[in-house]
């Protein structure tokens, strides 16, 4: 109570004078038409622009939400997609194809695109499902194949490892080579061992070959920019400029084929 009391008697002119002033100009807005309407007027368009404010930092705060939501949307459609290419074709009603490959879209957390040997580390791992030898494919593009996983991350070597060999083929005549990183430019890869005899043209479109249990058929992944037959050799040598910004990519989808231990289980008993 004695805190009150002098919080009043230090304090009470200005309480005062700012009540009166208050009164004041709800007298003023009260009383007198053009007041009132000035009023309004900027009191709408200050209240506009709070709402206005307050619906965008709302619409920013679901943002992340939107996104995961989305990236589950295109998991599910891409599992369409290419279990169709990869069961028969384009004849084959996509509602009636048999799943080949489950998509499970991911969040990159770290990357490096600098060194000889790149890699990417995801936020999913063992106990969502995931193991090493899965693929993983971006939007525009192929990130890499994961090797190593613990319960909730996988790490992944990146298309931009002097490791990484992905089997591709060209989309106008499916000839099919291998796509490797020669350490340069991370906006470039390399496609080797394509017979020389394979008529290639600058813009042809490089796609997944689907040859493997990694990636499914059919994603692109980039378009040659150049190429050339090394001295002394019987296969093409092609520079592939790809789609996909390696630097700044966000979001990712982990490849998972359904008949994967089917597949190595046969390929293991012909060997």
């Amino acid at each position: 109570m004695v805190n009150l009391f002098y919080f009043l008697s230090r304090y009470g002119g200005l309480l005062t004078f700012a009540a009166l002033e208050l009164f004041s100009l709800w007298l003023i807005v009260r009383y007198n038409k053009t007041q009132r309407d000035i009023w309004l007027n900027s009191s709408s368009y200050y209240s506009g622009i709070l709402y206005d404010n307050t619906s965008r930092f709302t619409e920013l705060a679901g943002l992340a939400q939107t996104a995961d939501s989305l990236a589950q949307e295109n998991a599910q459609l891409y599992a369409r997609l290419y279990s169709q290419l990869a069961l028969a074709g384009p004849e084959v009603p996509v509602d009636t194809a048999l799943g080949t490959f489950d998509f499970l879209p991911s969040r990159i957390i770290k990357n490096s695109i600098t060194l000889p040997d790149n890699n990417v580390t995801l936020d999913k791992g063992l106990q969502d499902g995931i193991r090493p030898g899965m693929g993983v494919m971006l939007p525009n593009g192929v990130l890499g194949i994961v090797h190593s996983a613990s319960p909730r991350f996988c790490r992944v070597m990146s298309a931009l490892n002097s490791q990484s060999h992905i089997s591709v083929a060209i989309l106008r005549n499916q000839a099919f080579g291998t796509l490797t990183w020669d350490g340069r430019d991370p906006g470039t890869l390399i496609l080797e061992e394509v017979p020389k005899h394979i008529a290639l043209m600058r813009g042809d479109t490089v796609v997944t070959s689907g040859f493997s249990a990694i990636f499914p058929r059919g994603v692109p992944i980039g378009v040659i920019s150049a190429h050339r037959v090394p001295p002394g050799s019987s296969t093409l040598r092609a520079e592939v400029r790809i789609f996909a910004n390696l630097a700044t990519v966000q979001r990712a989808y982990i490849i998972r084929n359904r008949f994967m231990d089917e597949l190595e289980s046969l390929e293991t008993g012909e060997n």
